[in-house]
């Protein structure tokens, strides 16, 4: 049982630090950070959506893992 919640505890934090980077990369209304790191410099409009499309599906993709790890946390911790 303790292997389990250690496992859950590094799944939570590795999705936490995931998710707040991924977020960090999109562009908002400005460049954001993505076009600080030549996100804007990548020749033509079709690379950039398509970066920004996977970049939605990760953000999307570790919100559910730290959703779904944060409810299994709640019954280990109860």
């Amino acid at each position: 049982m303790i292997v389990l919640k250690i496992a859950v505890l590094v799944l939570f934090f590795a999705s936490s630090a995931s998710m707040i980077i991924f977020v960090l990369l999109h562009s908002g209304r400005g460049s954001g950070l993505s076009g600080a790191f030549g996100g804007s410099l990548i020749g033509g409009m079709g690379g950039t959506q398509i970066a920004q499309k996977n970049l939605d599906r990760l953000t999307i993709a570790s919100s559910l893992i730290f959703v779904s790890t944060t409810i299994v946390l709640i019954f280990f911790y109860k």
